[in-house]
C-alpha cells in the first residue's frame, strides 16, 4: 500500500522522520543480535515484533528515538478455538 501511495500522482506519504528512524534502528538492532523486526500499518505507526524476554530492551531503545511518542507492549492472544 505504501509503495502505491508513494508512486501515485500526487504522492501521499504517511511516514514521518521517526517512522524511518525506527525502521533503520530495528534493522541495526537485528544485525547486532537483538531478535526484532518491524511492520507498518496504514499510517506512520511502526509495529516492532520481538521476543518476550527482549521486549523491555526494545521498548527502552524505541523511547530513545526522537519522535517516538509511545510504546505499547502487546502479548500473544490465546489459541484459536471453536465455541458452540
Amino acid at each position: 500500500m505504501h509503495a502505491v501511495m508513494i508512486t501515485s500522482q500526487p504522492q501521499l506519504i504517511y511516514w514521518q522522520p521517526a517512522t524511518l528512524e525506527v525502521m533503520r534502528a530495528v534493522t541495526d538492532w537485528r544485525a547486532g543480535g537483538i531478535p526484532a523486526c518491524y511492520t507498518i500499518d496504514a499510517g506512520p505507526n511502526v509495529h516492532v515484533i520481538t521476543t518476550g524476554e527482549n521486549s523491555s530492551v526494545v521498548s527502552e531503545k524505541l523511547l530513545q528515538i526522537p519522535g517516538v511518542i509511545e510504546v505499547l507492549i502487546g502479548q500473544p492472544g490465546k489459541e484459536a478455538r471453536l465455541t458452540t
